[in-house]
C-alpha cells in the first residue's frame, strides 16, 4: 500500500467520524476525539486536508464541551481520578484544535492553502472561542489550563489584527476573534476558583452577551485605578490586576479594562431591582443553586473594584481536623454526630489574620465547593472556627487545597423559619455566629441559601434551654451557591 494511499485512508476515517453522530456516552466521545486528533498528526496529511479537518472539529468540540460543562455543573469537587482524566483529555483536545487554527494561519500565509476572504479574523475567533471552552472545562474541573494557553490566545488576537478595519466598531460581525479574546481575557476576572461550578458557567454565559463591551488598548492608561488588568505577552501568564500587581515599565505590554462590565451589571441589578429585569436574573433549575443576583453583585465589584491582598500571609505547617459542610457542622455542635465520623484531616500551609490555607492529607474530601462551609480546630480542646471556602484547586487525584475566609470562632445551632411569605416555610437547621468586631456589629445567621425570604423570622435554640424569640433581619451579607449569612437583631416588638 502506498503513502499516499494510506495517509487518504487515515484522513478518511477521520471524516467520516466527524461527519457521524455523536454518541451520548461524553467520555467515549471525549477519547474518540483525542484519537482521531492523533490521527491527524499522521505525517503526509496535507495543508488542504488539515483545514477542512480542523474545521469540522471545531464543531464536534464545540458541541462535546458544552455538553461536558452542563454535566459539571452539578459535580462535587474533587472529581474521581477517571472523571478527572476524562475532563482533561477533552481539554487537551480542545487546545490542541485552537493550535490547529494557529497552523491553518501559518500554511495560508506560507501559500501552502489557498487564502480566504477574511480568514485571519474568523480562524482566530475560532481558535479564541475553543480556547475559552478550555479554559472553563478545566476551571470547571478545579485544575490548571495549559501553560501555553495565554500565549496562544494573544498570538491569535494579533494575527486578527492584522485585517481588523478600524472603521467598523465593535461588535460587529468582523470583530467576532476581538469580542471572543476580551471574552477570554473577562473569565479570570470572575474568580472561577471562588465560584461553584454552576456559578462559574453562569458568569461564563453572562460574558457571552456582554463581553463586546470591554476594552483592550495597548497604551497605558493615564490612572491604573478601577478595573484596569495588565497582560504580559512574554510572560504568558493571564491578566493581572494592577491593584495586586504594578504593570512593568516597559513597552509591549495589552491593557483591559472591566469597567464598562461592572457598569453593564450595575443596569442590569437596576433594572431587576426596579420590577423591569425580566427572567435574565431569576433562578434557573439548568444551574443548580445559583442566586443570579447575588453571584452578579460580587461580580460587579471585582469588575469595578478587584480585590486588593491587604493582609500579608505566614508560612505555616501544623494540622487540623475538618468538618465539612452546614448540616454535618450543626449535628456536631448539636452533638448529634460524634466528630470522628465526619472530620478528614488537613495541612495549614499559610495563614492571615482573616484566612487560612490548607491541604488535604486523609480522610473525607468530596462534597466540596467555593463557597460552602467548614469547621476547622488543631486539637480537640479549642472552640471550632467557622470557615468559607474562598477558593479551591485540585490539580490531581486526592490533591485538595483550599482557601478559606474565617467567619466566627464558635457557633450556636439553633432553627429559623421566615415569616410573612405567601407560602408556607419549614424551620431549617442554621447556626447563630456571635459578633465579630472586625467583620459585623451584630450576631448572624449562616443557613443554607435560599432560606432568607423576608425580614423577620422565628428562631429556636434548645441546646441549654428551650429559647424561641423572633429576629428581624438587618442585612443579607453574603450568599452563596451553598449558604447566606445576614445579621439580625431580637425583635422587642414580636408579631
Amino acid at each position: 500500500m502506498s503513502v499516499t494511499s494510506t495517509r487518504n485512508d487515515v484522513v478518511g476515517e477521520v471524516i467520516d467520524w466527524l461527519t457521524s453522530q455523536p454518541t451520548p456516552d461524553l467520555d467515549a466521545e471525549s477519547r474518540a476525539l483525542a484519537a482521531k486528533l492523533a490521527a491527524l498528526a499522521t505525517p503526509g496529511v496535507t495543508s488542504a486536508q488539515f483545514h477542512r479537518c480542523i474545521e469540522l472539529f471545531y464543531s464536534r468540540a464545540l458541541q462535546l464541551s458544552g455538553e461536558v460543562r452542563r454535566e459539571l455543573r452539578t459535580e462535587k469537587l474533587p472529581l474521581e481520578a477517571e472523571r478527572l482524566q476524562s475532563v482533561r483529555m477533552l481539554a487537551d483536545s480542545l487546545f490542541r484544535v485552537s493550535v490547529g487554527f494557529v497552523r491553518v494561519l501559518s500554511d495560508a500565509r506560507q501559500g501552502a492553502i489557498r487564502s480566504q476572504r477574511r480568514l485571519n479574523e474568523t480562524a482566530s475567533a475560532r481558535a479564541l472561542r475553543i480556547l475559552t471552552e478550555h479554559f472553563l472545562v478545566i476551571n470547571l474541573a478545579g485544575t490548571e489550563p495549559a501553560p501555553e494557553m495565554w500565549a496562544t490566545a494573544y498570538q491569535l488576537y494579533l494575527l486578527s489584527r492584522m485585517e481588523a478595519d478600524p472603521s467598523l466598531p465593535p461588535g460587529s460581525p468582523a470583530e467576532t476573534a476581538l469580542f471572543a479574546y476580551k471574552r477570554l481575557l473577562a473569565l479570570p476576572t470572575v474568580a472561577p476558583r471562588s465560584l461553584s461550578p454552576a456559578e462559574l458557567d453562569w458568569a461564563a454565559e453572562y460574558l457571552t452577551r456582554i463581553s463586546g463591551q470591554a476594552h483592550v488598548q495597548a497604551e497605558k492608561p493615564q490612572s491604573l485605578e478601577g478595573g484596569w488588568y495588565w497582560i504580559d505577552p512574554d510572560e504568558g501568564a493571564e491578566p493581572q490586576a494592577c491593584s495586586r500587581r504594578e504593570p512593568p515599565s516597559r513597552n509591549g505590554l495589552l491593557f483591559f479594562s472591566t469597567q464598562p462590565l461592572a457598569r453593564r451589571a450595575a443596569e442590569a441589578l437596576a433594572r431587576h431591582e426596579g420590577g423591569r429585569g425580566g427572567p435574565e436574573l431569576e433562578p434557573s433549575e439548568l444551574y443548580p443553586g445559583v442566586q443570579p443576583v447575588s453571584l452578579l453583585q460580587r461580580l460587579r465589584q471585582r469588575w469595578s473594584a478587584p480585590a486588593k491582598r491587604e493582609q500579608p500571609r505566614r508560612r505555616q505547617e501544623y494540622e487540623v481536623d475538618v468538618c465539612v459542610g452546614l448540616q454535618a457542622i450543626w449535628e456536631v455542635l448539636r452533638g448529634r454526630r460524634d466528630p470522628s465520623e465526619v472530620m478528614s484531616h488537613w495541612k495549614v500551609q499559610n495563614e492571615s489574620p482573616g484566612g487560612i490555607a490548607i491541604l488535604h492529607v486523609s480522610g473525607l474530601s468530596g462534597g466540596i465547593m467555593a463557597g460552602s462551609v467548614l469547621c476547622l480546630r488543631a486539637s480537640p480542646g479549642e472552640a471550632w472556627s467557622l470557615c468559607l471556602v474562598r477558593w479551591m484547586r485540585t490539580d490531581k487525584p486526592g490533591h485538595v487545597e483550599l482557601g478559606l475566609q474565617i467567619v466566627s470562632k464558635g457557633a450556636i445551632p439553633v432553627q429559623v423559619g421566615f415569616r410573612g411569605t405567601d407560602r408556607q416555610n419549614p424551620m431549617v437547621d442554621a447556626l447563630v455566629l456571635p459578633v465579630l468586631p472586625a467583620l459585623r456589629k451584630h450576631q448572624a445567621v449562616l443557613a443554607p441559601s435560599g432560606t432568607y425570604t423576608s425580614r423577620r423570622f422565628l428562631l429556636i435554640s434548645d441546646v441549654d434551654r428551650l429559647y424561641v424569640a423572633q429576629g428581624r433581619l438587618l442585612s443579607l451579607d453574603m450568599q452563596t451557591s451553598s449558604v447566606e449569612l445576614f445579621q439580625f437583631e431580637i425583635d422587642p416588638y414580636p408579631i
